[in-house]
């Protein structure tokens, strides 16, 4: 039934001549009912494109009688009065559809990967919620059952690499696209079944299938000038002995006086040999930690450019093992630069020598803990046990692949070493007796307070609380039947935490290649690949939410305040990598051709590795491609399905038929562009009966003459959309639910002028790399020019990313 409303635009024009538009949509409905609503809740693809050109271009309030359909409270078909519709029939487009190329401002960028809100489930809905399915004995008679065909397109090339054709240079992978025995590319049915199940997952806002190794505390690097709240420390006996040299230790545990521990002078500045002036025993060894030591220490203060005093420490003159003669007191220092003796006499000490390695590349001296009069004794707590072991095995687990390869310091340092407690194994997990650390102490009430122990002065901290306590308990991973939700019914479930499976509903299947020349192949070694970045969930700016809804951390807050409160944040949802939208023609050409320092429309390569000093970069950082599925490439495949409800086929059929530019992502590679598909659903070819249908197919001996009850894909779409819509839409349109939102926004990518890639503080890519000088800067707290502090923008209102974040 068709229906007569208006749409007014009421626009007003500032003084700089920008326009702003509001509009107003109002009907009388089929019962009689006058109507309003918002004119923006009608999604853009039951508007004909005719007036929706119209009310988004005129520079005239104006008001457009308009035509529609209803169907219930849905608005469908609207176009101006005496006007024809203008799109096609249904929602869905073809894969012809294409984007148009645009430009970009290489200052600003998206970041690679993004996430769809995962918000707390409604378990008791009785599609989206959790239930036992309904099994495999038999065709229900009201639930659907049959195949679907759906055709694959590439938007960009496609990466399947064929692990068993690898071979390796020099730690350098090099890969082919994998072959079937057509010699066409072979992709495989579970890749395709994975893709659609994590986009399924997103969609119905079912449990994550897989959340595992996420219950430790992660680690943050700590601002460096808390180093100066580190109070030496010794367990001795079971207690936590704290070694506060001459300064006593005020509220905030920094020293009133001189820095806590003595310096020994130990390392070249420039390298990672031993000094010249390195301090040593008479006998010219090095002294070891751990070691107990009688030293003479000479009070220094480093100066301002103005000769004020910064800060004041001890330095090692003289040493020897405890027990030895010492000596007397060797002749003062004259000092050197902006480091000059106070003049103080020299004190004799005892003390232990803390060797945490040459950990900095300007780092010169290590430590001796030692304390004037007795050390302060106080508990040490198995809570504190507990922190130590988790943050040290943080440390080491960051680390462990770079140890494998043989690095023997950070790939960002060049002049250091590891730490101690990063190669020292187990060991280095426990507080035994003779352990040196650094205390974290607060006063209170004139009590000291240990809030944590620490490896080295500048150090990692651990957050409050771990990501698995940040997730809500109806998306954890089902324990059993009776907790599946959609997609563990629809494609299968296992149980993570013991005995429990379940086969599921749904099966991909005769995957075929349809194209003649689908691949394009690559010579001298293959294209080699930029580096891809590893998940950091450390990032607690990017990882962590405010609340349970996923919305970002407020910007400018303190590092520490990500995984803090297990009550009120929550971990920003299920990754996605968004679509790289606009890319300019001939983008994907000549991939061989480093062309990484020549933007095109403000894109550049971000694909390919840029070569240094003229030479091409393959390491075990990267990988190589000698061929990859190219643009165009046309694949065919099935989907069988059995015994599912209207709710859970709609989702299936939604997915398969996005509107004009949405996109599935597939493959390797995609943070750097490549995997985007368009899948589409040919209805043709496609047979999904209910089971009263089958059942009467197959009892009858004349099988044409069987009666069928032909899928309406529109309306079983809309039921699945209704049920969102009702569950989780709080008042608002299927396409208005902010985890509908952020999906379709990573499915068609951003529409603004950035573009998406890592993080760098450059507009071109360097041969270097280095993504972690953004963070570095955008966490930056002193200087001229401290960090904006800046979390990683939702999707559903997404915003772009300054290479300068500060």
């Amino acid at each position: 039934m068709m229906s007569l409303g208006n749409v007014k635009v009421k626009v007003q024009i500032n003084q700089k001549g920008n326009s702003n538009r509001s509009f107003e949509f109002s009907y009388t409905n089929s019962k009689g009912q006058f109507v309003q609503k918002p004119f923006t809740s009608i999604p853009e693809e039951q508007i004909s494109i005719a007036l929706l050109q119209k009310v988004k271009t005129t520079m005239q309030t104006l008001t457009v009688k308009v035509l529609f359909e209803e169907e219930g409270d849905r608005i469908l078909k609207m176009r101006e009065e005496g006007q024809p519709w203008d799109r096609d029939t249904l929602p869905e487009a073809s894969s012809e559809a294409s984007e148009a190329p645009k430009n970009v401002n290489p200052k600003n960028f998206h970041n690679p990967y993004n996430f769809v809100p995962a918000p707390p489930r409604k378990t008791d809905h009785p599609e989206l919620g959790d239930r036992k399915p309904v099994g495999h004995g038999c065709y229900h008679s009201d639930r659907w059952t049959g195949r679907i065909s759906v055709k694959l397109k590439t938007i960009t090339p496609l990466l399947i690499p064929d692990a068993s054709e690898m071979t390796e240079n020099n730690d350098h992978k090099t890969y082919p696209v994998r072959l079937g025995a057509d010699g066409k590319p072979y992709l495989p049915p579970t890749s395709i079944k994975g893709m659609l199940r994590s986009d399924y997952e997103a969609v119905t806002n079912s449990r994550l299938s897989i959340f595992e190794k996420h219950d430790a505390r992660l680690a943050y690097r700590m601002p460096a000038n808390t180093g100066l709240q580190m109070v030496p420390a010794r367990i001795e006996n079971g207690q936590v002995c704290l070694y506060p040299g001459t300064s006593a230790i005020s509220r905030d545990g920094k020293p009133q006086g001189a820095m806590y521990a003595a310096w020994l002078p130990r390392y070249e500045r420039n390298g990672v040999g031993t000094a010249k002036f390195a301090v040593k025993y008479p006998d010219h060894s090095l002294p070891e930690h751990g070691q107990k030591v009688e030293a003479w220490i000479e009070e220094f203060a480093k100066k301002g450019k103005h000769q004020n005093t910064i800060f004041k420490y001890w330095k090692v003159k003289k040493i020897v093992p405890y027990g030895q003669n010492l000596g007397n007191e060797p002749q003062p220092s004259t000092g050197h630069g902006n480091h000059q003796p106070t003049g103080k006499q020299m004190v004799k000490i005892e003390g232990y020598v803390c060797v945490t390695n040459k950990n900095i590349d300007r780092k010169h001296d290590e430590r001796v803990f030692f304390v004037k009069g007795q050390p302060i004794s106080l508990p040490l707590t198995n809570e504190l046990k507990q922190k130590w072991r988790e943050l040290i095995s943080n440390y080491q687990d960051i680390h462990k692949d770079e140890i494998k390869k043989g690095m023997t310091s950070p790939p960002a340092l060049n002049n250091s070493r590891w730490s101690r407690h990063i190669t020292g194994g187990e060991k280095e997990c426990q507080l035994s007796d003779g352990t040196l650390c650094y205390a974290h102490v607060e006063k209170e009430d004139g009590a000291y307070q240990i809030e944590d122990l620490y490896p080295v002065m500048i150090t990692r901290g651990l957050y409050a609380t771990s990501p698995e306590s940040l997730l809500d308990h109806t998306l954890k991973p089902a324990t059993k039947k009776e907790e599946l939700s959609p997609a563990d019914r629809v494609f299968g479930w296992v149980n993570q935490k013991g005995k429990g499976s379940y086969k599921g509903h749904l099966r991909v299947h005769s995957v075929t290649c349809m194209s003649d020349e689908p691949i394009a192949t690559f010579n001298q070694g293959g294209v080699p690949l930029a580096i891809l970045g590893q998940p950091k969930p450390e990032q607690g700016r990017f990882y962590c939410a405010d609340d349970r809804q996923g919305i970002p951390l407020e910007q400018g807050i303190d590092k520490d305040c990500a995984y803090e409160s297990s009550d009120e944040q929550s971990i920003r949802g299920r990754k996605v990598y968004p679509h790289h939208q606009g890319l300019p023609a001939g983008y994907w050409d000549n991939p061989q051709q480093d062309r990484t320092q020549k933007p095109m429309m403000g894109h550049y390569q971000e694909y390919r590795r840029p070569k240094k000093d003229g030479a091409e970069q393959r390491d075990d950082q990267n990988r190589s491609m000698k061929s990859w599925v190219k643009v165009g490439a046309e694949f065919t495949f099935d989907i069988d399905v059995t015994n599912l409800s209207d709710v859970e086929l709609g989702a299936l059929l939604y997915l398969l038929t996005l509107p004009d530019i949405h996109y599935h992502r597939l493959g390797g590679g995609k943070s750097l562009g490549f995997g985007s598909v368009r899948l589409d659903l040919v209805e043709s070819e496609t047979d999904l009966r209910k089971g009263k249908n089958w059942s009467e197919f197959y009892q009858t001996l004349l099988p044409d003459d069987a009666e069928v009850e032909a899928i309406d894909v529109k309306h079983c779409v809309r039921v699945y959309q209704d049920a969102v819509k009702a569950t989780y839409g709080n008042g608002k349109a299927f396409e208005k639910v902010p985890f509908i939102v952020a999906f379709c926004r990573c499915a068609k990518g951003f529409d603004d002028n950035a573009a998406v890639r890592y993080p760098r503080v450059t507009e071109a890519p360097t041969p270097e790399g280095e993504a972690f000088n953004w963070f570095v800067e955008n966490e930056r707290s002193r200087g001229n020019n401290p960090g904006l502090k800046l979390s990683l923008p939702a999707l559903d209102k997404p915003s772009s990313l300054p290479i300068a974040p500060n």
